[in-house]
């Protein structure tokens, strides 16, 4: 019995697989394929046949039927083609709202999970798409598991930051995917039956509605509120997941938003982490170290910087603006460049007011810039 229960099955999956196979074959190219063989072999056997004018009509009606057939096929080819990139576009075009929400909302979830786990060193980034989803699964459990009761307030920041997306994102997913017209689009073959069939499982979709039911309409304590919040979260991320496995360019607008999150969370690890690790810390004392070692040993590779007269000039003038000198000041104008808009920029300032009341000094200033003086006013903060 239980033999001819396995046979039954095993026949009605290979049932199953040849009428999927045979859904999917082309019977029109088939036909073209087999006129195009029958147009061969009526060339083949003109070659047989010793009457020239015979010969001549078949080789004629076997050059024709092959052409033909040829033709045919390559007309069907691009007309196919371009009504494939029609059907594409018009898709895009009906699923682009969905998608942009998807986006949207992904790069919330994406950034506040995975800054939470970098800042936490709980090891690798969650970015979608995803085969494996065991890990994510089990973080999300963990995170569920939570006693506020038991942590302090700093602590329940962070926690507070990781659930902080407005459900407003949420509920915008769920309203656009509701109103998606699935068996017109399965009917006018803008989605295959494939996608229709994953299309249509609306159990992660009932469950989001539930959770956003339940974080509108009811008042919850704290507590309960988090525990809602991060399985709405873990339920549209994986959902998200499945939408993005099932429309190609969906996953490409997700990758693309990987690249700038993976810079962004290398960044907060190298310096909010690392940077503070006793790791990177002996990294840098033991190449202080061996900088120093280097240059005790090759003294003549370190440059000495020599201030130039310019240089000179400058800090000694900043310290006589500061000292209230006002003969040093008019000792070195003559030497002052009047492109150099550094010493120009400190003259005009209020700390250079005292000294810049004498009337000679600013005749000087005169002369030099062409211009009356006049005091920088400060710009209010």
């Amino acid at each position: 019995m239980r033999k001819r229960t396995k046979k039954k099955i095993f026949g009605g999956k290979i049932r199953d697989r040849i009428s999927s196979v045979a859904g999917k074959i082309n019977w029109q190219y088939i036909a073209i394929i087999v006129i195009i063989i029958i147009g061969v072999c009526v060339l083949i056997a003109s070659y047989f046949i010793c009457n020239n004018d015979a010969k001549n009509i078949a080789v004629g009606i076997g050059t024709g039927i092959v052409t033909s057939a040829l033709v045919t096929m390559y007309l069907e080819l691009i007309n196919s083609r371009i009504e494939k990139r029609k059907v594409e576009r018009y898709k895009r075009m009906l699923l682009n709202p969905l998608a942009e929400t998807v986006d949207k909302l992904y790069v919330h979830i994406a950034l506040n999970v995975n800054e939470y786990r970098v800042r936490e060193e709980l090891g690798n980034f969650f970015l979608l798409p995803m085969n494996d989803t065991k890990e994510v699964s089990d973080f999300f459990s963990k995170m569920k598991e939570i006693d506020f009761n038991s942590i302090d307030s700093k602590d329940r920041k962070k926690y507070d930051t990781l659930v902080g997306i407005s459900i407003t994102y949420f509920t915008e997913i769920v309203t656009q995917y509701e109103r998606l017209p699935f068996e017109s689009l399965i009917i006018e073959n803008i989605i295959t039956q494939d996608e229709y069939d994953q299309l249509k499982h609306f159990t992660m979709v009932n469950e989001c509605k539930r959770c956003i039911n339940i974080l509108n309409s009811t008042n919850l304590v704290e507590q309960e509120e988090y525990k809602i919040t991060i399985r709405l979260i873990y339920v549209m991320f994986m959902f998200i997941n499945r939408l993005i496995r099932i429309f190609d360019f969906m996953s490409t607008k997700i990758e693309r938003e990987n690249k700038w999150i993976k810079s962004h969370l290398h960044d907060i690890y190298f310096n909010e982490i690392y940077a503070f690790s006793d790791e990177y810390i002996q990294q840098c004392v033991e190449r202080a170290e061996a900088e120093a070692e280097y240059y005790a040993e090759h003294p003549e590779l370190i440059e000495e910087q020599e201030e130039s007269e310019e240089d000179r000039l400058h800090r000694k003038i900043s310290n006589a603006i500061w000292a209230g000198d006002v003969e040093t000041i008019k000792e070195c104008f003559p030497k002052i460049d009047k492109d150099n808009k550094e010493i120009q920029s400190e003259l005009t300032w209020r700390i250079a007011k005292d000294v810049m009341k004498d009337k000679e000094l600013r005749k000087l200033y005169y002369q030099k810039y062409g211009i009356k003086y006049k005091m920088r006013r400060e710009k209010r903060k």
